[in-house]
């Protein structure tokens, strides 16, 4: 009994600190881990898309803003340049 209120405990502070958005994923996520046969392979190809996910998601933004850039008329290589220069490369 005392494990398990403890175990509740633990999950309790472990949730509070984590997003509502990646909590409904890590739930869904172990729903189909359940019902699947092959665990390690799921894992891996839901990795990979939430990989992928994400710098999509990151790199939308910028591709409108080149976007909006060239369309006023900038190069895209003055714009290559003044990363690199910023990125120290």
């Amino acid at each position: 009994m005392a494990v398990d209120k403890a175990e509740k405990q633990d999950t309790e502070v472990h949730r509070a600190g984590l997003d509502p958005l990646a909590e409904q994923a890590a739930n869904l996520l172990a729903k189909a881990m359940v019902t699947t046969h092959d665990r390690d392979t799921l894992w891996e190809r839901f990795h990979e898309l939430v990989v992928d996910q994400t710098r999509e998601l990151e790199e939308a933004p910028i591709r409108q803003a080149l976007d909006e850039m060239e369309r006023q008329g900038v190069r895209l290589e003055a714009v290559a340049r003044v990363v690199r220069d910023r990125l120290g490369a």
